[in-house]
């Protein structure tokens, strides 16, 4: 009874150990930290999707090729759960019923709960329950960052010169043209007919161009430099001048009759085409520094050989 009794102890004493070496901590995150299973199962989403992306099958050569990419996941994760004790902390962690209204919404897509059981493990979450608290994170995120991005402003002057100062924002000669996409030569012949008659460019190409991008815009390809085009039709369009229509023009996807619109020369795109854009660079290089300062008081120690 006694060595019984010894043996009970000596397991109940091993246990939190054992525990920990199954499970060790892989970071250490302010009062908080992640543990290598934590881990695991967000590097999995994360790997699900990548490879998804990549257009690549989800198989252990795959992920093996996303080993490289642990060490800094593991550091953006405990940024993240940072930002999450921040938000915690400053009240923007989702209301239960909040929650559960989203869970609601996801579940009306699926006829039964099982369904959506199948396809969270599918995805890469175990469970329902493991859902529940990966999207209340999410949403505490979410809120916290959205509060923080409304004060971070640009100035129209901070505009006009990152716009004068970058050059991705110039563009070589620009080829504004319309496209009438048809089946065979025959059709695109009688598409030249009816332009020859009078009938407008874009009017014919709404009737019979069967490009789904362009119809319904009356042929319209924008303003592009070159480059743009597959090589046979780039070389009919070069050849165009202004105003001037192209013959039949055979390509793998049909009969293009192309028209050159006008030509934009060098220069740059207009700023009130690109300035939402360089405003958001702009505040999401902003949003990057001030979630270094946020964090601060939630010391991270990474444990990256535990992986």
């Amino acid at each position: 009874m006694r060595c019984l009794f010894f043996l009970l102890t000596l397991s109940l004493s091993l246990s939190p150990f054992a525990r920990a070496q199954e499970d060790p901590v892989v970071a250490q995150v302010g009062p908080e930290h992640i543990t290598k299973s934590q881990f695991e199962l967000r590097f999995g989403l994360f790997a699900k999707s990548a490879l998804r992306q990549l257009g690549l099958p989800d198989s252990e050569e795959t992920r093996a090729l996303l080993a490289q990419y642990r060490a800094p996941y593991l550091e953006a994760l405990a940024e993240e759960r940072a930002l999450l004790l921040l938000a915690r902390r400053q009240g923007f962690w989702p209301l239960p019923d909040s929650v559960e209204a989203r869970v609601a919404e996801l579940m009306k897509a699926f006829p039964e709960e099982e369904a959506l059981r199948k396809a969270l493990e599918g995805a890469g979450v175990p469970d329902l329950a493991t859902y529940r608290t990966l999207l209340a994170e999410a949403m505490a995120l979410e809120a916290l960052e959205a509060h923080y991005r409304t004060e971070l402003k640009v100035s129209p002057a901070a505009l006009k010169a990152l716009w004068l100062l970058s050059p991705e924002y110039r563009h070589p000669t620009l080829y504004c043209a319309r496209h009438i996409l048809v089946p065979t030569l025959e059709a695109a012949k009688e598409v030249l007919a009816r332009l020859a008659k009078g009938e407008a460019f874009a009017q014919v190409a709404k009737e019979v161009s069967q490009d789904p991008g362009s119809k319904e815009a009356g042929g319209d390809l924008g303003c592009e430099p070159e480059g743009t085009y597959i090589p046979a039709f780039e070389k009919a369009l070069l050849a165009l001048k202004p105003g001037e229509v192209s013959p039949p023009v055979g390509t793998e996807f049909g009969f293009h009759v192309i028209l050159l619109e006008r030509l934009v020369p060098p220069g740059r795109y207009p700023l009130e085409e690109v300035a939402e854009e360089l405003a958001q660079g702009v505040k999401d290089k902003a949003w990057e520094r001030l979630v270094r300062f946020l964090i601060r008081p939630y010391p991270i120690t990474l444990f990256p050989e535990r992986l």
